[in-house]
């Protein structure tokens, strides 16, 4: 027989507060199942400062939301809006899939309704085939800090009459075709925005220029033309896979840190030149990360950076995907950095017979001042010994974690 101790509900001895703060960590259909708990239970979900819908929970064995699986999610989001307590909102979610012509009113009103709970966190991410665009309500609400916006539908862009956000430091936009007069209208309309990240984004734009943005992520966007930054106050760069145009660094203050990837094996004459000319925008960079798979430009950044400025700051060099068995020459490479102290190199999965030497492509003596190389390897075991290898002032060795 359990003991009486055993059988003690402890959970619902708890402080409102605290309950509410676990409540907040499943989504809003769980939370609300918890009111047939016990009288304790009943209300407590309407004081949860965090709404997180998602549609999905709704279809039936796993299939795509029909209009009846429509029609229980909106009756579901509606009520909840309906009974919770006027509180603020920390956080706001939706995540509405298959939306139809007849979804659109009742998503607007959704958001609008959202807007009015003044939240610090919004995310909203739909998938369609029909046309949509967002309210203008969550583009005016003074409380957003945070915010993302994700469009997996076609030719969907973001084009509000006014943007006034200003608590907004970040910004993340996926699967948008973004134009000049949206960008324009955050930047402007967005006085305390620190962070800016576009994901598989179509980038109509000439411009990202902004005296508060600290850091901007651009990933697998497409350029429809050259774009242009111009970001005193950007610390952190990163730009992953663009397509079709180049990147020009125009007004960038000294940065802490850039991540450039060019992962194409093979990237035509023009692509090469965008790459190149980016780099070169970047003399004053402090840490670097450099990952690109592509032989012709790795040999032409060996033919081109000797005629560089010279990378007075950069004090870490992080290297990825290079062949250094092949005709990369680092040293020739590395002059250029002359205050340069870390080398951190990932290596293609070297073979068990490769020697050091021949993995650092016949050069193990690097210049004097380097004071740390890492090396990692894709393989989880460790290939390089310390003691065998003959560059004497390699401080630390080490394989991928």
């Amino acid at each position: 027989m359990e003991s009486t101790d055993s059988l003690v509900d402890r959970i619902s001895d708890l402080p409102d507060l605290l309950l509410t703060d676990i409540l907040s960590l499943v989504t809003t259909k769980e939370t609300v199942t918890t009111c047939v708990l016990s009288k304790r239970w009943t209300k407590l979900w309407a004081f949860v400062p965090v709404l997180d819908f998602h549609s999905n929970q709704f279809e039936q064995n796993n299939l795509w939301l029909g209009d009846q699986d429509h029609t229980k999610f909106l009756q579901f989001v509606k009520g909840v809006f309906d009974h919770r307590e006027a509180i603020h909102l920390e956080r706001f979610g939706l995540s509405f899939e298959g939306v139809t012509s007849r979804d659109i009113p009742h998503f607007i009103e959704i958001l609008d309704r959202a807007a009015k709970c003044r939240p610090r966190v919004t995310s909203i991410d739909v998938s369609t085939v029909e046309y949509i665009q967002p309210p203008s309500s969550i583009f005016s609400c003074a409380s957003i800090e945070e915010m993302s916006l994700s469009f997996d539908a076609p030719d969907t862009f973001v084009a509000p009459e006014i943007v006034n956000l200003p608590s907004l430091k970040k910004l993340e936009l996926t699967c948008l075709s973004v134009y000049d007069n949206f960008i324009r209208a955050v930047l402007s309309g967005c006085p305390s925005l620190e962070e800016l990240v576009m994901n598989c984004c179509i980038l109509d734009i000439y411009e990202i220029s902004s005296d508060t943005l600290k850091k901007l992520v651009l990933n697998m966007c497409v350029l429809l033309g050259e774009v242009y930054i111009s970001c005193p106050a950007a610390v952190s760069l990163s730009i992953k896979h663009p397509r079709e145009a180049g990147i020009r660094l125009n007004n960038v203050s000294p940065l802490a840190r850039a991540d450039i990837c060019f992962e194409d094996t093979v990237l035509d004459e023009y692509a090469i030149g965008i790459y190149v000319n980016l780099l070169r925008d970047l003399p004053n960079i402090a840490s670097l990360r450099l990952h690109t798979t592509c032989l012709a430009l790795q040999a032409l950044l060996v033919a081109r950076v000797p005629k560089f400025q010279a990378f007075e700051n950069l004090r870490i060099l992080e290297l990825e995907g290079f062949d250094m068995t092949s005709n990369f020459d680092l040293p020739c490479f590395l002059k250029q950095a002359p205050n340069l102290k870390k080398v951190i190199l990932h290596l293609i999965t070297p073979s068990e017979e490769a020697t050091d030497e021949e993995l650092l492509g016949n050069h193990p003596i690097l210049p004097e001042y380097i004071e740390t190389i890492v090396m990692r390897s894709e393989e989880n075991t460790p290939k390089f010994s310390y003691k065998d290898f003959e560059c004497t002032h390699v401080d630390h060795m080490e394989n991928n974690n």
